[in-house]
């Protein structure tokens, strides 16, 4: 039975201004492919709700992404959802040049989550798993679990340069 365990829960980042939200997309799905995700746009995008308010459009998506390890055995699952308010298209003039963008409040939340044993293909009650558990795998998971914890900072990371970037 896989065995789940959560290392990243509820973490967000919050920008509230004008940037390119298309470019946004697209450098989190290039971020994801690059680092050996699957592609949270292609069968990913779980949940995609668009409200039309006075004020702007309001929009919630979310996006989970998964690679796997050890030949199935583990499997690192990051999960990002998009909070987006008040989203109104803008132009703005940057070096004499017009520029078509966003401006809204957006919060992008972060939870990531690890399986041992995703593929189910152990009996994890049989005495042969488990000397191999306590003498092999031990040590990969705790390595696995290191990667995703340093895979989801690093979009936090990369989503707050970004937003950086878009200081007028």
């Amino acid at each position: 039975m896989p065995k789940e365990e959560s290392i990243i829960s509820g973490a967000k980042v919050k920008y509230k201004g004008t940037f390119d939200l298309e470019i946004l997309y697209s450098k989190i799905r290039e971020w994801f492919m690059d680092q050996g995700y699957s592609d949270p746009c292609e069968n990913g995008e779980k949940k995609y709700s668009e409200r039309i308010k006075p004020n702007g459009k309001t929009l919630e998506i979310l996006w989970e992404a998964s690679k796997e390890g050890e030949n199935g055995y583990f499997k690192l699952d990051l999960n990002v959802t998009f909070f987006i308010n008040s989203l109104n298209e803008v132009e703005v003039e940057k070096d004499g040049r017009k520029l078509k963008l966003h401006n809204c409040g957006i919060e992008v939340e972060f939870n990531s989550k690890f399986t041992e044993n995703a593929n189910n293909s152990w009996d994890e009650n049989s005495f042969i798993f488990r000397i191999y558990r306590e003498l092999g795998l031990k040590d990969r998971a705790e390595e696995f679990k290191i990667d995703l914890y340093n895979d989801s900072m690093n979009i936090m990371d990369e989503i707050k340069n970004f937003f950086n970037l878009y200081r007028f």
